[in-house]
């Protein structure tokens, strides 16, 4: 092992202390992995931390459009409602499914703000 130890003014060394504690890394560690980063030229810091961001981010996307889909049942539904009550009665299934559908939604809408929390 061998060490380098950078110098930095208190303005420089602030600016890598906020984007240390945004990676989840030490400053040293920080300063370790931009300079591999960039001695391989890869361009980007990839940490744990902002590994799990991305996928949690992607999670977020996939959350939203599962969300999407099932308010798009929803949807339907509230059609299949308007056409059989066109006709007077709507079969016993029907509030069955239309609850499915809230419950899901709620459910749905409790995840994404937990990732939209943990994403904060």
């Amino acid at each position: 092992m061998r060490r380098i130890n950078p110098s930095f003014s208190d303005d420089e060394y602030t600016e890598v202390l906020t984007a240390a504690r945004r990676a989840g890394l030490t400053p040293t560690g920080y300063c370790a992995e931009a300079a591999l980063v960039a001695a391989r030229n890869q361009h980007t810091v990839t940490t744990p931390a902002a590994t799990e961001h991305e996928a949690l981010a992607e999670l977020q996307a996939e959350l939203f459009d599962a969300r999407t889909a099932v308010n798009r049942v929803g949807g339907n539904l509230n059609q299949a409602v308007a056409a059989l009550n066109s006709v007077g009665k709507a079969p016993a299934w029907l509030h069955s499914a239309v609850a499915t559908c809230v419950r899901t939604v709620q459910a749905l809408d409790e995840v994404v703000s937990a990732v939209h929390r943990r994403l904060r």
